[in-house]
């Protein structure tokens, strides 16, 4: 015979146990996530011949920071690669470039907020053993002149898509690389055509 205390046991104990289980199902899916580092060399494949004469500040949003793409187990962390990636399009516009976390008036010349409007992860196991990945970055670009009154806010993209025999994180790093490749030329043309005032040459690249 079970005592009324006993039974009450029991029941606490069921209850426990249902409220762990998905806390156990939470910690298992994240300790199970594997995360794939992509490049914090990217740059825009084409430099411009010239650039502002003016001083740009950088703002890379709180959002763009912690952005994270996630499919199956595998995970990317895309704030910091795609930070640096945006930065050097701006590097590769103005006469310098400086991050900047709330830049004032009359600091730059220019302040350029980069914001991660979208980000997507796609993985595929195909019949003939291939894997097909497919990753997709959007990105808002904001405009801002010295007096920090925004100018334009338009949004840029890149997409990354590789198939093959492979391992599957190095699939993942491949189609990340290649999105953030294309939202940094994309972000680079669109900083060029929106240029207005005095250019000076760009730089010679490093032999």
């Amino acid at each position: 015979m079970i005592s009324a205390t006993e039974s009450g046991g029991s029941a606490a104990d069921e209850s426990e146990m249902r409220w762990l289980t998905p806390c156990l199902v939470v910690v298992c899916f994240t300790a199970c996530m594997k995360t794939v580092d992509v490049s914090h060399d990217i740059q825009p494949s084409r430099p411009n011949p010239s650039k502002s004469s003016e001083k740009a500040g950088v703002v890379c949003s709180e959002r763009l920071l912690a952005g994270v793409a996630r499919a199956s187990q595998y995970r990317l962390e895309l704030g910091e690669p795609l930070c640096n990636a945006l930065l050097r399009t701006v590097e590769g516009s103005y006469r310098s470039a400086q991050r900047a976390t709330k830049p004032y008036a009359g600091e730059f010349g220019r302040v350029v907020q980069f914001d991660l409007q979208s980000r997507s992860l796609d993985i595929q196991r195909r019949g003939d053993g291939s894997t097909r990945v497919a990753c997709s970055i959007t990105v808002v670009v904001e405009r801002y002149g010295r007096d920090l009154k925004r100018t334009s806010r338009q949004a840029v993209s890149g997409n990354g898509f590789v198939e093959r025999r492979d391992a599957t994180d190095a699939i993942v790093r491949e189609a990340a690389e290649t999105a953030l490749q294309q939202v940094a030329d994309n972000a680079s043309s669109l900083l060029v055509a929106g240029l207005d005032g005095p250019r000076v040459q760009a730089s010679p690249p490093s032999p």
